[in-house]
């Protein structure tokens, strides 16, 4: 299979030497003849062919001739042996090729004037390349084309049989969704079962489709390929940050590519270990937002109980008005923002800044509250670094992944496709902990199905184990003995028994599992919101850590503890300082020091450190009267918070509400002052992803309406307010960032970090460390049998946070049914159909409901995508926050379900 052996790391194939065109050539035995070709500079055709997949030989284009053998030979498919003589051009082979080129066009048909892919269809380039003119036996299939899919349609009398469409949903994305059947005398691609194509809708296969066979529905007919502009920017959904091709026609989003297609077949396999430049269904079908009817167009003005068109003159002088106003009256602690992590840097940047500089008030907050701060807080407690200790290379290459409280192909797929990549190639143990049976679970060697709020406790379970089995590595543990002597200490306290008792695990597997992460040369514990966003996140994280120094693991290359995030930009808001916490760069804002440089270089003195405010803190103070304006940039409390939080009378206390957005939300609807912002298509700037990666954001289409960057509205307002900003674009702001934090721009490349534990192990750690293994109850509200339901809600593949659904391509495939998954066996227990209605009642309150039936779902446990509203099931939750990071948990409670009526 190609050049497996040589990428596995742990297989050291031999080093054999060939001759290529008369030019001797070292390469690894066994791997694929193509790749040693290529590695050359030397590109032969081949149709097939793609270095993310094994070699699949069906197209007969890769044609080389071999000594000693009389016919050509497909180099991809052949493995590359010492002494090998092989010669790659040639009358003879060309011929063979345009023969192999003849066969193909002699069952296409030649509709390239209405055919998606003309222009960019690689048999159109080989045709032209061979100087096929003539086809002597061309016969048409008149094949159907197939339109039962919801975003792809397969035109197979277009299809060359090449198979890269299968290989790469199979081999790469390991969905295996497609497969060739014989009909009408022909092979052709299909769904697995010949049924209309349900799968992730990745659309990777579309992507590197040859020809025009796999077309996109929400693109079809509409432009040729060089009628469209082509801007490469980075995906504004999750974490992930994949990069993308916005292919637009005048101030429309026809479509949306990826980096990974048949024109990019050439490359190193062991660099698909960094990536390999797909997109999942979000980036790929979920753009129809950015030019949705229902964007906010122009600023809006509150007149009594309506809000109003307004020109945009008038509405800054509104703004600055009663700011002002306020801020005179009042003074700094009056005003406090709040910013979505999905603007840029430069937009998070300006935004502290205009908060701290500008206003003088530390109330300020971003998304990355909702959990993501747990992570940080804890790996900078640790080990000194304030992001992900792990790249996407790292987790590739490990040898155990343990992958906790993480639905991981939904929140973060091409994260997901790293750990495939780690199972398929890299023979990696991935073992999933998690109250679903997730899709990675599903391909994990162990995976470990706990009861719902229980992963804390699985946790303690693997600590305890790695100590009673004397796992622990003897090198690490020997140089902070103070601080293993109190873990063992605080261990003495944990029973194996209650933690197969709470989780369901049995004290034989968290054994087992124990073992393979603290043997693994390479382990890597991944978490995330099943952690980081349920009660006790910040501690889970620290036990996680724990977990990974008692093994060897913290801060051995490869190995760690990692996260995963569901906005774009959350570490970039947490490294701009959008916290009341840390300025940028995370210098810590109760540090004087840090005050006092960043003070100097805006020419201010900062407010002092005890006067910040993070969100729910804000909210607090606007409930006490002490916060009277409040100025929201792409953050909607009111449609994400729970009931219990009163969100809706808070914000009525507040003398000055504005809310700057792309879309009118449910806050925008209560602001004083709306004002219309651009989409990331439409404007400038940097996201920093999960692996620290800094990544270009560029402007694709023109803002829509009077609708302006976020930067730009923010720099207008400061200087309403006399505060003299002088940028013209975000390269400015990136200026300044850049004099302030050195280096931090990196261009794209992973930023390496250098986590050690030494401070912090000998520093306070064995004072501590027993409070965080003392028992707590495995849910925020106690089972006491009247709600036998854990109610659950969280990301689904389709959606991400709320702008998704503004999608008209994700809504079409997964579309709000307003409908509870649970396990079949309590649907049939309750007596209960996908017709029926259910009413979930908790402590706050009841709504109704549908039922869906789901077998991933575990028995005694419900769930709900939070992407939506309709039926407003997040108002069954009460909000704990964490004591030492102000994280809100609002993610689980539990429910009592009764069927509705007869």
């Amino acid at each position: 299979m190609g050049l497996k052996p040589a990428t596995n790391p742990d297989v050291e194939a031999a080093t054999i030497e060939l001759s290529i065109d008369g030019r001797t050539v070292s390469a690894k035995d066994g791997v694929s003849l193509y790749d040693v070709i290529a590695s050359t500079g030397k590109i032969i055709p081949a149709m097939c062919y793609h270095y993310t997949f094994d070699p699949f030989g069906s197209c007969g284009m890769c044609l080389v001739m071999q000594e000693g053998k009389k016919a050509p030979v497909r180099s991809c498919t052949a493995k590359a042996a010492a002494g090998m003589v092989i010669r790659t051009d040639g009358d003879d082979l060309f011929a063979a090729r345009k023969k192999a080129v003849e066969k193909h066009l002699s069952v296409h048909p030649l509709d390239c004037p209405v055919c998606d892919a003309d222009g960019h269809c690689e048999l159109q380039d080989m045709a032209f390349q061979h100087g096929v003119t003539n086809l002597a036996n061309a016969k048409q299939k008149f094949i159907p084309e197939d339109t039962r899919s919801l975003v792809l349609d397969f035109n197979m009398n277009r299809c060359i049989a090449c198979a890269e469409c299968i290989n790469v949903c199979k081999d790469v994305l390991m969905i295996d969704a497609l497969q060739f059947m014989k009909k009408g005398g022909f092979n052709q691609v299909v769904a697995k079962g010949d049924q209309p194509l349900a799968c992730e809708f990745c659309g990777d296969c579309l992507a590197v489709c040859p020809v025009g066979a796999i077309t996109n529905k929400y693109s079809k007919y509409l432009y040729k390929p060089w009628q469209m502009k082509k801007t490469t920017t980075t995906c504004n959904y999750c974490g992930d940050g994949c990069q993308m091709h916005l292919e637009t026609k005048d101030t429309e989003v026809v479509r949306v590519t990826s980096p990974l297609s048949w024109k990019n077949k050439w490359g190193d396999r062991t660099e698909t270990a960094k990536g390999h430049g797909g997109l999942c269904v979000r980036g790929r079908f979920g753009f129809q937002y950015i030019d949705s009817e229902q964007r906010l167009r122009q600023p809006l003005v509150r007149t009594g109980e309506t809000l109003t068109d307004t020109p945009w003159l008038d509405t800054m002088q509104t703004v600055i008005d009663r700011l002002s106003d306020i801020h005179r009256k009042h003074g700094p602690e009056s005003i406090a923002g709040l910013i979505t992590a999905r603007c840029t840097n430069e937009e998070l940047y300006l935004f502290q800044k205009l908060m701290r500089a500008g206003l003088r008030t530390n109330q300020l907050d971003s998304s990355a509250r909702y959990g993501h701060l747990n992570y940080v807080h804890a790996v900078r407690q640790a080990v000194g670094v304030g992001r992900p200790l792990n790249d996407w290379e790292d987790l590739t290459k490990a040898k155990a992944i343990l992958v906790i409280g993480s639905n991981i192909t939904e929140t973060n797929p091409l994260t997901a496709v790293r750990i495939k990549e780690a199972i398929r190639v890299y023979r990696s143990q991935v073992i999933v902990v998690d109250s679903a049976n997730t899709n990675i679970a599903q391909l994990a060697s162990h995976p470990l199905l706990v009861k719902p709020g229980s992963e804390s406790f699985l946790i303690d379970g693997l600590v305890k184990s790695v100590i009673e089995q004397d796992l622990v590595d003897e090198a690490t543990t020997a140089r902070h003995p103070q601080a293993f002597a109190a873990l063992k200490e605080a261990m003495a306290q944990v029973s194996l028994d209650h933690i197969s008792a709470q989780t369901g695990i049995s004290a034989e597997q968290i054994r087992e599992v124990a073992a393979i992460f603290a043997e693994a040369p390479r382990a890597i514990a991944l978490c995330a919101e099943g952690i980081v966003r349920q009660p006790n996140g910040y501690h889970n994280v620290l036990k996680l850590i724990d977990l990974a120094w008692v093994t060897g693991k913290l801060g051995q290359p490869g190995s760690g503890v990692t996260t995963v995030t569901e906005e774009v930009n959350e570490q970039g808001a947490v490294d701009m300082g959008v916290a009341p916490e840390f300025l940028p760069g995370q210098a810590r804002f109760d540090d004087p020091s840090a005050r006092e440089r960043f003070g100097k270089a805006w020419d201010v003195t900062l407010p002092a450190s005890a006067s910040g405010a993070n969100f729910l803190e804000i909210l607090a103070r606007i409930r006490n009267g002490q916060i009277k304006a409040l100025y929201v940039i792409g953050e909607n409390p009111l449609a994400t918070l729970p009931a219990s939080m009163d969100v809706k009378g808070t914000l009525e206390k507040l003398q000055l509400l504005i809310v700057q957005d792309p879309f009118l939300t449910e806050t925008g609807k209560m602001a004083h002052v709306v004002l219309p912002a651009a989409t990331y298509a439409e404007k400038e700037g940097t996201f920093t992803n999960l692996e620290g990666k800094v990544l270009r954001v560029r402007q694709a289409v023109d803002q829509v309406g009077e609708s302006l960057p976020d930067w730009h509205i923010m720099t207008a307002l400061a200087n309403g307010l006399g505060y003299d900003w002088t940028y013209e674009s975000p390269q400015d702001v990136q200026n300044e960032i850049m004099k302030l934090l050195p280096g931090y721009y990196n261009l794209g490349q992973p930023r390496r970090v250098s986590p050690s534990a030494d401070a912090y192990l000998s520093n306070g750690y064995a004072a501590e460390v027993a409070s965080r293994y003392r028992n707590h109850t495995a849910q925020s509200t106690p089972n006491d049998g009247t709600q036998p339901f854990t109610l659950l809600t969280g990301q689904v593949l389709y959606h991400s946070g709320k702008m998704s659904t503004r999608a008209s391509g994700l809504i079409n495939i997964e579309p709000n049914n307003g409908r509870i998954r649970m396990n079949p066996a309590d649907v049939e227990r309750l007596g209960l159909n996908e017709q029926s209605t259910i009413r979930l009642t908790s402590r706050q309150g009841s709504v109704q409901a549908g039922v869906k039936a789901d077998p991933d779902i575990q028995p005694g446990s419900c769930f709900f995508p939070e992407h939506f509203n309709e039926p407003a099931v997040k108002d069954l939750m009460i909000v704990d926050v964490d004591a030492v990071t102000g994280v809100p948990y609002f993610k689980s409670t539990r429910v009592k379900i009764e069927k509705v009526g007869a």
